[in-house]
């Protein structure tokens, strides 16, 4: 997969469908979870008028806002941006010209094909941050974890242990309900897969 990074998606609306869905999705969770509008706000970093704005549909916030959201709840983004598909398909496709990129300033994601209601999700993610990102921005999420570096080479930072140095055909598998975050360690930008398990649907999260 070519690595064109052309903007940051704090640039990126949401389409108007996307939008009112995701509002839907982050407010049941925030209630799931017995949060508040300023707790949630101090746990992800954005402000509490502007989720509420989104949880009712009134603006998109963009990506890079949903993103930090999404980490605030322990939410993999891709699972609430996903496509609209028949879920009494077997199988779900998602040709190579159909998937658009989520990019945040961290990573840029590109979601591979999962069902909605699978115990699956996966992603192709381009890590192209140098830094180690601030803590706010780690992510955990219920679950396991496995990835595998397709190109450059990363650091793996799990909470509480020491990073870990992959490279090109490396992969780690981990409990991806621990802080988790990705840097890259390569010249150009690191392509990695990831592939998480998803709580039973309907169950608690």
């Amino acid at each position: 997969m070519a690595v064109k990074r052309t903007k940051h998606a704090q640039d990126d609306a949401l389409p108007p469908k996307t939008m009112a869905n995701v509002g839907r999705h982050l407010r049941q969770r925030r209630l799931d979870l017995k949060l508040t509008l300023v707790e949630l706000s101090e746990k992800c970093g954005v402000s509490f008028a502007t989720i509420s704005k989104i949880e009712t549909g009134k603006v998109s916030g963009g990506f890079q806002t949903i993103y930090k959201i999404a980490r605030g709840l322990g939410l993999l983004v891709t699972d609430i941006l996903e496509p609209d598909v028949d879920q009494d398909e077997k199988i779900v496709l998602r040709r190579r010209c159909e998937i658009e990129p989520h990019r945040t300033s961290l990573y840029d994601y590109y979601p591979q094909a999962t069902r909605v209601h699978g115990r699956l999700n996966s992603s192709i993610m381009v890590v192209h941050t140098k830094e180690v990102p601030d803590r706010i921005d780690w992510s955990n999420h219920e679950g396991e974890e496995v990835v595998t570096v397709l190109s450059g080479s990363i650091r793996l930072h799990l909470d509480g242990d020491e990073p870990l140095f992959l490279e090109k055909g490396d992969s780690a598998c981990f409990d991806s309900g621990i802080p988790h975050a990705y840097v890259c360690t390569s010249t150009g930008p690191a392509e990695i897969i990831f592939v998480s398990t998803r709580p039973p649907h309907g169950g608690s999260t």
